[in-house]
């Protein structure tokens, strides 16, 4: 009896560790996935999931942001985000910040040294974190988009067809309807003044005051509410 009693406390034993040897790596990795990416600082419609947002509220990394009014949120590095009528979900790879832009209009100021992607239906815009990047993303959830950038440069490329294209000041990218001429080939647009705004694409307003925060944002760091 002495001899199987040994046994089982053995077997409890290597059970534990194994649960524990399980368990570790998946609690670091759900403590990396749930790192603080910034703030919501300006009041409006939002909701984070199925859960609305107030000023304060912390955005995680993974998590889905949804506005009809201007929203600013303002990213743990300094770095600035306004959308509107938009979803977007925010993420991190390493050092890198993702943003999965949905529809809608989005205006942002990333500092120099910030590293960025941007996906927005088949482009991938990123690079260029040698400057600031400063400009406005609005795209329709149908495939059409219009980039705007007022200062850096960031590199679009098609994720169809592999063409990649600068996107900066003086080289708007504007994709309109499949077919299209605008949609041909890279998709750019060769002057600096775009027939078709991003704010037009995005359906916001021409009433509506956005872009504000992005230069005046303010330096709340208020706990968060979640």
């Amino acid at each position: 009896m002495a001899h199987r009693s040994v046994q089982t406390k053995a077997l409890a034993i290597a059970m534990s560790f194994l649960i524990i040897t399980a368990t570790v790596p998946l609690t670091l990795a759900e403590t990396v996935a749930a790192s603080p990416l910034g703030t919501i600082a300006s009041n409006g419609s939002v909701t984070i999931g199925n859960a609305t947002a107030s000023t304060g509220t912390t955005i995680f990394a993974g998590d889905k942001v949804t506005t009809v009014q201007p929203a600013l949120i303002n990213l743990e590095t300094g770095s600035r985000v306004e959308i509107t009528k938009a979803a977007a979900a925010f993420d991190r790879q390493g050092k890198t910040i993702i943003v999965q832009a949905d529809k809608g209009l989005l205006r942002f100021n990333f500092k120099k040294g910030e590293s960025v992607q941007i996906n927005a239906g088949k482009y991938q815009f990123t690079g260029g974190n040698d400057s600031a990047r400063i400009g406005e993303l609005g795209l329709d959830g149908k495939g059409q988009l219009v980039m705007n950038m007022t200062d850096g440069v960031l590199m679009a490329l098609n994720t169809e067809t592999g063409v990649r294209t600068e996107v900066s000041s003086t080289k708007p990218l504007t994709v309109t309807t499949q077919g299209s001429a605008a949609a041909t080939g890279a998709g750019l647009a060769t002057t600096a003044s775009s027939p078709v705004t991003a704010a037009i694409i995005a359906g916001v307003a021409a009433g509506v005051m956005v872009g504000v925060g992005i230069k005046e944002a303010t330096d709340d760091k208020s706990p968060s509410s979640r």
